[in-house]
């Protein structure tokens, strides 16, 4: 095999790899995002019992089956990614979607138990970062960090609704 074809396949095999790097978390650093926090519903939401918010467990693309999200996120411009959301479901503030970070963790840094699946990259929110036209604030789960970007850029979505009103009496 000359240089050339061990560089082809080099670059193949390293581009086709579909390995996806283990989440780290320090035990010595108090859980921001416990899963004691949250109620599941065990329909593919939980509800964060400090805000009252209900979330999807799985990024949008995919669907809750069998404990985990099947199927492929979805990354998107952040103008479709606002047509995408239905049935009470919208994308979340910053601060929301920014309440779901775990400190403890990155890669991604999110309570992956609750939350499985997610990319260890960015979200978007529906906050309008003020200081540009036209671009809005992202969370980006790798390592928690927030970020404008541009709205005709993709980003991966994570859907949240409101509480429900409390029963009439």
């Amino acid at each position: 095999m000359n240089k050339v074809t061990g560089a082809i396949i080099s670059l193949v095999l390293i581009t086709a790899c579909t390995c996806a790097a283990a989440q780290s978390c320090h035990t010595d650093i108090v859980a921001s995002a416990p899963a004691q926090r949250y109620h599941d519903h065990g329909d593919g939401s939980v509800t964060d019992t400090r805000s009252g918010l209900r979330w999807a467990r799985c990024s949008l693309g995919q669907h809750w089956q069998a404990g985990h999200c099947e199927g492929e996120p979805r990354r998107l411009p952040w103008a479709i990614a606002t047509l995408m959301a239905e049935d009470g479901w919208r994308l979340p503030e910053l601060a929301e979607l920014s309440s779901l970070t775990e400190v403890a963790c990155r890669d991604p840094a999110i309570n992956a138990t609750l939350f499985p699946d997610t990319q260890a990259a960015p979200y978007w929110t529906a906050t309008r970062f003020i200081n540009a036209d036209g671009d809005f604030w992202q969370v980006h789960f790798l390592d928690g960090e927030s970020l404008p970007d541009r709205a005709d850029t993709q980003a991966y979505v994570r859907l949240v609704r409101d509480a429900s009103p409390a029963p009439a009496e």
